[in-house]
């Protein structure tokens, strides 16, 4: 079912590129990211985590100033919970608006924005266990919808690089937690992931 739907997003991103499009790349991505949960800090206290992405990506200009980005790309995010740490394994697809502001023929700036869904392909489910102090189960959601703001520098035709801030929007997953702060607060936490990537980009 994860792969019936991660291809269904792929090929529609493919049936709605115009035949006016004046320049069409392929290339590979890949960087680091850094991900925080957003849970309630007075229940469980949350920190952030060093993880990787890499995937294809796809870029199309349909102006010299105007065009989109998208992808597929394989993440593992980590981040910690009260201490521990949890991971997540997903296909992310960012689909942004980009706004190219350029030097010269080959360099350049540019701007992006848009949505990022992700498809978990990891476990569902982490547990820990600390008797003298608390039991939790953290459920990991099957998808999940984010919005992402980026800037980055076009070295040449074929080299990128750029940072991009990813806002969580929907809920990355459950926290059932039975924690004295937790009962006296909200037994189910439902925290959002924010994610910052730095990546390279190589067009062939």
């Amino acid at each position: 079912m994860k792969k019936t739907i991660i291809s269904m997003v792929v090929m529609a991103m493919f049936a709605v590129m115009p035949a006016s499009a004046q320049g069409i790349a392929f290339g590979v991505k890949g960087g680091i990211n850094g991900t925080k949960m957003s849970i309630d800090d007075d229940a469980v206290k949350s920190e952030a985590g060093i993880g990787f992405f890499i995937g294809p990506t796809l870029k199309i200009n349909f102006l010299p100033f105007l065009g989109v980005q998208a992808g597929a790309l394989y993440e593992q995010a980590n981040s910690k919970v009260d201490g521990e740490k949890i991971k997540r394994q997903s296909i992310i697809v960012p689909i942004d608006l980009r706004l190219n502001l350029m030097f010269n023929e080959e360099a350049g700036i540019y701007l992006t924005t848009g949505p990022q869904f992700g498809f978990n392909v990891g476990k569902d489910e982490f547990t820990w266990n600390e008797s003298s102090s608390y039991k939790s189960t953290f459920q990991m959601k099957k998808s999940m919808f984010n919005w992402n703001f980026g800037i980055g520098a076009m070295l040449n035709k074929h080299i990128e690089l750029g940072a991009v801030y990813s806002i969580g929007i929907a809920k990355t997953g459950e926290l059932e937690a039975e924690i004295d702060k937790a009962k006296q607060n909200n037994n189910e936490l439902k925290p959002k992931s924010s994610t910052w990537q730095i990546s390279a980009t190589l067009f062939f």
